[in-house]
């Protein structure tokens, strides 16, 4: 790799935010009978089964999550004895980890991806997946169209997505019958919302009806997505920006952070230190939206209160963002066809099963049994909300190569508001001005 396109890596690293769970620490289902989308045995052992094989694959996240990880990379050892898999720990700050293991000629064989596939597939470091697809006849309308969007890349499939977790609204029962406000429900308007959360606020206590976190551009994004902004950051300007509906969305956040103080502003956030599962915790705040990585959490350390979730309120429509777990290939593998049979058992109905298990996200298919397992496990009580909102989950931002770098400012700019630093009006003119001269690189 030239030093020119390392340097690229790097700088585009210099901007990336952690990313969580499925996705986050502040921090997705096509229509198929649940079909099998892995190789049989017989194709497996055709190809590897009389040569030793050792696949690395990159794995992030909590002590958990590399567990399910690895329960899943046990079986597939189990059932191919000649392939050995070496997990390759990138930590919290992936995406540079990966791009500095690239840029070293040591990328793993197995790709840990987020939101950044546009990013790797533009400077050419993923494999392209699309005669793999047609060689075998592989099945891809097991995965929600929404999911596999975002993972081609002028024309070429370059991942396949494991699990997704799409941003719900989490809120205290106990709190909202305290206050004499209607428990929500998976058809709530943005206004019933507003209204519960002024309801729920107790200025003298410091007690807030919702907690919007700061530094974290998805929350934004859902919101203006929610109001009707077609966020679109494909070309060399931003459009959606300049919008009745963009401004109505920064007004709404504007209003509930700096106006009415319905949410902890993200300096006060940042002052207290505390994150989401300690505030909600702590009855500090009544609502906060995240995706299912809180559950394993709170089934270990149960909250001392009853709640449930209920999905994001209707404003022009029900958008969420989500975190997202894709696997990619290497295209520097010395081993493509074991790498990808190994990719199809991550995503397939196998992998699906453990991700179901975990509790910790949505499989990334419409595998039903493993769909099953997730409402079985009435962990939450309304879990179908996380699986209903798989349709409606917005991930149109990811389809950008600068799409690290303009959510950085994204929440750079929003912050600056929601600390009465600007206006909503001062705010859009930012935004549209400077993720231009971004897009315009």
């Amino acid at each position: 790799m030239s030093k020119k396109i390392l340097a690229m890596f790097m700088a585009t690293a210099m901007a990336a935010t952690t990313f969580f769970g499925c996705g986050s620490t502040e921090e997705a289902s096509k229509k198929d009978e649940g079909s099998s989308t892995t190789s049989t045995d017989e194709d497996a052992s055709t190809k590897t089964d009389d040569e030793k094989v050792t696949l690395e694959v990159a794995v992030s996240g909590s002590a958990q999550e590399i567990a399910i990880h690895q329960q899943k990379f046990d079986l597939y050892m189990k059932e191919h004895p000649n392939v050995t898999i070496k997990p390759v720990d990138i930590g919290s700050e992936r995406f540079q980890k990966l791009m500095t293991l690239i840029g070293a000629d040591n990328a793993p064989d197995i790709i840990y991806l987020n939101e950044w596939t546009y990013v790797m597939a533009n400077k050419g470091v993923l494999l392209g997946l699309n005669d793999l697809i047609e060689q075998e006849q592989f099945d891809t309308s097991v995965y929600p169209e929404s999911l596999l969007t975002p993972l081609r890349y002028e024309g070429e499939l370059y991942a396949l997505p494991q699990e997704v977790s799409p941003f719900v609204i989490y809120y205290n029962k106990e709190m909202f019958e305290a206050a004499n406000v209607p428990l929500p429900t998976d058809d709530w308007t943005i206004d019933e919302f507003y209204a519960a959360a002024e309801a729920l606020t107790d200025p003298a206590e410091k007690v807030y009806g919702y907690r919007h976190p700061g530094a974290w551009a998805d929350q934004v994004l859902g919101w203006l997505s929610r109001a009707g902004v077609d966020f679109d950051i494909s070309g060399q300007e931003v459009k959606g920006l300049d919008t009745p509906e963009a401004l109505n969305a920064l007004t709404f956040l504007y209003d509930l952070v700096v106006k009415d103080e319905l949410s902890p502003n993200p300096a006060a956030l940042t002052a207290m230190g505390k994150g989401a599962d300690a505030m909600f915790r702590n009855q500090k705040v009544a609502m906060e939206s995240a995706g299912l990585w809180m559950l394993p959490t709170y089934k270990e350390n149960p909250l001392p209160f009853e709640w449930d979730v209920v999905r994001m309120p209707m404003d022009k429509n029900q958008n969420t963002k989500a975190g997202i777990l894709n696997w990619g290939i290497s295209k520097s593998t010395k081993n493509p066809e074991a790498a990808w049979d190994l990719l199809k058992f991550l995503c397939g109905p196998e992998g699906n099963r453990i991700v179901a298990e975990s509790n910790m996200a949505l499989p990334g298919s419409t595998d039903k049994e493993a769909l099953q397992i997730v409402l079985d496990s009435k962990f939450p009580s309304n879990v179908k909300a996380f699986v209903d909102s798989v349709p409606d989950c917005d991930l149109k931002d990811q389809l950008s190569i600068y799409r690290t770098e303009v959510n950085t400012k994204v929440q750079q700019l929003v912050d600056e508001m929601l600390i009465g630093k600007s206006t909503p009006e001062e705010t859009q003119e930012k935004l549209i001005k400077e993720i231009n001269a971004i897009l315009a690189n």
